[in-house]
């Protein structure tokens, strides 16, 4: 799987300290997913006592465009 971070979702991980393999791993092994605004999906992913929500625009069957990703 590939994934692109947008300039925004780069600067809200870093800011928010999320790890990479945590937008990973609620990318590929979600809790929870629907349809987001624009054709975007969002993805949630419990982490211990956090949970990580993920949107991100698919632009191949392999290649997805991360938006913003932030914890509730």
């Amino acid at each position: 799987m590939k994934l692109r971070f947008s300039y925004h979702a780069q600067s809200q991980i870093i800011a928010r300290f999320i790890h990479e393999s945590q937008v990973v791993d609620t990318i590929r092994r979600p809790d929870f997913t629907e349809s987001a605004a624009g054709g975007a999906m969002l993805f949630r992913k419990k982490f211990e006592d956090d949970t990580l929500v993920v949107i991100c625009k698919r632009r191949s069957k392999n290649e997805y465009l991360i938006l913003t990703a932030y914890f509730l």
